[in-house]
Order: C-alpha cells, then structure tokens, then sequence
C-alpha cells in the first residue's frame, strides 16, 4: 500500500484513539484502514487535571501510529483532539508534551469546531436537509442544528459516556439509582441548552455509543440494518442492561466487549436529548468528526466564528 491519493487521520477521543486512512474516490473518501485504541483517558483525570499516566498513554499510541504513517508514506495526515484533552485545566501543557515526545502536530478542536466537523462529516454521507445531529462522545456530547441543508449553530456539553461512567457508576453495569442519578445531571445540562428547540423530527447520529445501540439492537432484535434506532428500542435496551437481562449482556459483550460499562452512561444522554427534541427515531450516519476534518481541510472549508 502506498501513500499516494491516501490521507490519515488521528483522532485522540475521551473513549478512544483513533487512526483512520482514506483514500479519495473522485472528491469522496472512503477508508481503507482502521485502528481503535481504547485509551480511556477521561479515566486519567484527577482534580481536572491529566494525569502524568494519561500522557504518557496518548505518546505511546501516537508514536505506533506514527510508525505506521512513515512506512506507508502517508504525506499527508491530521491528528486532533476534542474533550479529553480539551476539557482539563493542564490542556496547553499537556499538547507541549505531545507535540515534544512524538515529533507531531496535532489540533485542539473547540466544541464549536468538532460540532462543524460533524455536520460536514453527516452531509458527505446524508442528504440532511433540516434536523439535528448528535454526537455522543467519551468526554463531550454534541448537538448540532441544521437547516436549510446549512451548520446552523451547536453546542458541546462537557459530558459523555466515559465522564459519565466514572462520575457516577461504582461497577461495571450501572444500578438503577446510579441510573437516576445520570438520567437527572444529564436533565439539568440540558436544560441549560442554547439550541434552540424546532419544529422537526429529524435527528441523525454519530459516535461509539450511538452505532453501538444500533448494532446492539440490531442483533437482539433480528433487524434487517443497523440505520435507525427508535426511543422506544434505547430505552428497552437501557433497561434490559441495567437489570443485566442475560441475553442482552451476552449480545452485548459479543457486539461491542468495549463498551459495556458506558453503554448506558451514553445512552442515558442520547433518552434525554430525543425526549428533550421530541424526536422519536434517529437516522445513524457512518461519517463523522473524523469524515468532517478531513473535508474540512482538503476542501480548505472556512467557517468564521470557530
């Protein structure tokens, strides 16, 4: 494989770091190759701090990667951050050590960047016209308006998966109080929501735990795609989870092993922004922030105000 027409792109998350390459197929990209670290690293928190740990764990996975890059002879490839990196009060020292310990450049995307991202990443795979996209991460969570076929606004809300988990849930699966207790700070942030609520039923999703409630439900269920998940199937699926419903445990460690102990961290957030939209289906896209980047800067799209 050689790196001509051929573009890498590293994706350092909450939950996990990723390395996708793509090639262009007449201006569309399509990938090749993908690698999945779950590096935990909202894990390596402490007094909202990155731990020494956590830093060391970013070098370590980027200096694979990047070994990777230089056999191949990938010319060109982007590496960027979002909430993990993003959210700690350390975030500048911790890009310096990066940046010195791996010879690499990378980009710190704020909320308003990684929301811009994500609606370019669902457009190339979408033909969205009005709606929201939701984009629920490690760290982060973001809500996306869109009208017109146009990035309207979004919002980031320092909270996923991940930080949910760690915050409120003592095992692995969450109890049933430990679920309230999510169902109720996911509420609250909510409703401090700038985005404001329109007169759709239009809602596309992204991100591990989103694709994972569908491939989820999709096997327990015996759907024919994994395109669309309803409230009704994630609030089923939230619940036959934390009554660890043997089957569903059993399905879940065989479809995504990775994700069993933020499954419903997640999906607590994506209950409460459908009901808080009034949205009853959620269309799952295939691109997301990392499709986005990549647009973003070979297309050399600008959008003021990032």
């Amino acid at each position: 494989m050689e790196g001509r027409g051929m573009y890498g792109i590293v994706d350092i998350g909450s939950n996990t770091i990723r390395f996708n390459i793509y090639n262009d197929n007449k201006g569309k990209y399509r990938v090749v190759s993908s690698k999945k670290t779950f590096a935990g690293l909202s894990s390596y928190v402490e007094d909202n701090k990155m731990t020494e740990e956590g830093i060391k764990k970013v070098v370590k996975i980027l200096n694979k990667f990047k070994k990777t890059i230089e056999d191949l002879s990938i010319d060109e490839y982007y590496i960027f951050a979002t909430a993990a990196i993003r959210n700690v009060e350390n975030s500048t020292y911790v890009l310096s050590r990066i940046r010195k310990e791996t010879n690499l450049d990378l980009t710190l995307l704020s909320g308003k960047m990684e929301g811009f991202c994500d609606f370019l990443g669902v457009k190339a795979d979408i033909d969205i016209k009005d709606g929201y996209i939701l984009d629920i991460g490690g760290g982060s969570t973001e809500i996306i308006l869109v009208q017109g076929g146009e990035y309207i606004d979004s919002i980031s809300l320092p909270e996923g998966s991940l930080s949910l988990f760690k915050k409120n849930v003592r095992g692995i699966v969450p109890s049933l109080n430990e679920y309230y207790s999510m169902q109720y700070q996911v509420s609250n942030l909510l409703m401090e929501c700038p985005i404001p609520v329109v007169n759709t039923r239009n809602m596309y999703g992204v991100g591990g735990t989103i694709r994972a409630a569908g491939n989820i439900t999709q096997e327990l269920h015996s759907k024919d795609n994994n395109k669309n998940i309803t409230l009704n199937e994630v609030e089923d699926l939230t619940l036959r989870l934390i009554k660890q419903d043997r089957e569903t445990l059993r399905v879940t460690l065989q479809v995504t092993p990775e994700r069993i102990h933020t499954q419903v961290p997640g999906m607590v957030i994506l209950t409460e922004v459908m009901k808080m939209f009034n949205i009853g289906e959620v269309e799952i896209s295939k691109n997301g922030v990392r499709e986005g980047y990549l647009y973003l800067k070979q297309k050399e799209i600008v959008y003021d105000g990032l």
